[in-house]
């Protein structure tokens, strides 16, 4: 089965402007509070002032209309607090506007001249407006504020509560109403500009961070970011394939825990940064590894780069065209050399059909069959190495698949029952090509059996989730007496073998198709017996496939 395509996230619309992010909420916070403070600052000097010493006209209203404007600044307190606001921010403004307006008119009729600076209590309200607005609707709310309460004055002169100076009074708080939204709007609109601004450069430096994760990522050197205490905290994936260490890694790893040559270089550069750093040979990968190191940052936020590359990265690619071009050639002439083989395999039938071959004929008809398997199975593993660039990735559950793969092998390599032995959990999903790896277990499983003691659990077969929760470890060991640690570093080159009548092929076939697949396939130095571990990238378990049938 394909693998699937990934989910597109849901378009997410930007937001309208009646909408409100969080310095607009704790701004409404603020002149919620701002009200509340006020009403309970009239309330208090209506209880315990004597209002008739100060000339108020109505005490009694004017208690009555301070009570009424704390009740309405608690309630308007509240209201700004609602997740999800009832109104659209314009028609929320302008209607906690117009409550202050209408209360404060109560306690200005209620007060008289005592209360006369009682207007200037709305320009923080104002000022919220056009910061919160940004338009020119701003200013309607000045302009009902100063018409509602010229109007009032005008009545009130009318009724001879009160003199022309007190008009003018107001005429001039009107004014700075004027000019306090106008100063707000500015602002807000200074203030939306940086923040798009510095928003933009938020993204900007996102999508950088995210270009040169993924350069890092796909980089031919491994690269590992290590800060003043040792700390590993970030790396690429050509790390782990380097080191052999693919799945372990883990978060606040330290440098010594993951590679102890690497801290030693590490800290030797630390004492002198000119100091020469030899190429090192990692044991499990047999790969001839150069370290350099660069310093980035400064201060207690500085750290290191590691950079480490792959001497023998050049040579493998020349080998591999090499390979290349012998696999095409091998191709090319396979049918061939498969047609006579298969003239001489039925030649040597017919004459042992026939009878007429002597007794001591027979050996030599039995050493023809058997060099022409030979033949046909060298040609047949030199066409795999073509192979690599033709991968088809699937969801493969792996228990699944394992265990129909290697009762067929068992069957076939006349292995008894019990000798290969799994362990695998039956959650483990991963994305591979099938018939690759019907190929590479196939590979090490024959390799195994050739070589273990050929008792119940001689090989063993295991996984597991890796650390980072991306990856499935598979392990294959046999006990047998192992592979001499001077020998490691060759299994895995072509036509290298130790067995009589062995190819060579098979080892260094199962590693390139795991390269081709993105996998990681290396020798562990552990013992008795050779210790083979494949890295594979895991596939969501959602994403498993029906239980899959190996190929033939």
């Amino acid at each position: 089965m394909p693998v699937p395509a990934p989910a597109i996230p849901p378009f997410e619309p930007p937001p309208t402007p009646s909408s409100l992010d969080d310095s607009g909420r704790r701004i409404l916070w603020i002149i919620g509070l701002y009200r509340a403070v006020c009403g309970a600052a009239l309330l208090g000097i209506a209880l315990f002032v004597d209002l008739k010493g100060v000339a108020a006209i109505a005490p009694n209203p004017f208690i009555t209309g301070a009570a009424l404007y704390f009740m309405f600044g608690l309630a308007a307190f509240a209201w700004v607090q609602i997740e999800r606001l009832p109104l659209a921010l314009p028609h929320l403004a302008l209607a906690l506007l117009a409550g202050d307006i209408f209360f404060l008119s109560l306690v200005i009729v209620a007060g008289g001249n005592a209360v006369a600076p009682i207007p200037i209590l709305l320009f923080p309200q104002l000022a919220a407006s056009g910061w919160l607005l940004r338009t020119q609707t701003a200013f309607f709310h000045a302009a009902f504020a100063s018409v509602v309460l010229l109007g009032l004055d005008v009545w009130r002169a009318l009724e001879g509560s009160i003199g022309g100076a007190q008009i003018v009074q107001t005429g001039i708080v009107g004014f700075g109403y004027f000019a306090t939204v106008g100063i707000a709007v500015a602002l807000g609109r200074y203030t939306k500009a940086s923040e798009d601004l510095a928003a933009q450069r938020g993204i900007d430096v996102a999508n950088l961070e995210q270009v040169n994760r993924l350069i890092i990522q796909d980089m031919q050197d491994g690269v590992l970011v290590v800060d003043l205490n040792g700390v590993v905290r970030g790396h690429n994936a050509q790390v782990t394939r380097l080191l052999g260490g693919f799945g372990r890694m883990r978060g606040g790893m330290r440098l010594a825990e993951f590679s102890s040559t690497l801290h030693d270089y590490w800290r030797r550069w630390q004492d002198d940064f000119t100091i020469p750093l030899p190429a090192f040979k990692v044991e499990v990968t047999q790969r001839l590894l150069r370290v350099r190191l660069v310093r980035i940052g400064s201060g207690l936020n500085g750290g290191t780069l590691i950079y480490l590359e792959d001497l023998g990265r050049a040579q493998t690619e020349a080998q591999q065209m090499k390979l290349a071009a012998m696999g095409r050639l091998t191709a090319s002439i396979a049918h061939e050399v498969r047609n006579p083989l298969s003239a001489i395999n039925q030649a040597a039938q017919l004459l042992e059909e026939d009878g007429t071959v002597a007794p001591e004929g027979q050996r030599l008809l039995a050493m023809i069959r058997n060099n022409s398997k030979r033949i046909d199975r060298i040609v047949g593993e030199v066409l795999q190495l073509n192979r690599r660039d033709r991968q088809q990735p699937e969801t493969i559950a792996l228990a699944d698949f394992l265990r129909n793969l290697v009762d067929e092998i068992v069957q076939a390599e006349n292995i008894p029952p019990g000798g290969v032995q799994l362990a695998i959990p039956e959650e483990l999903v991963v994305i591979f090509d099938r018939g690759h790896f019907n190929q590479i277990l196939w590979n090490l499983v024959r390799n195994a059996w050739q070589h273990c003691q050929k008792k119940e659990a001689s090989v063993r077969i295991a996984a597991r989730a890796g650390y980072m929760g991306d990856a499935v470890i598979f392990e294959l060991a046999d006990d047998g007496p192992g592979i001499p640690a001077e020998l490691r570093g060759q299994i895995f080159e072509p036509f290298f073998t130790t067995r009589p009548g062995g190819t060579g092929l098979g080892l260094y076939i199962a590693r390139e198709l795991a390269d081709a697949n993105g996998a990681t396939l290396e020798l562990l130095p552990k013992s008795p017996g050779a210790h083979f571990r494949m890295t594979l990238k895991r596939a969501s378990a959602a994403a498993s496939a029906p239980a899959a049938q190996p190929e033939a």
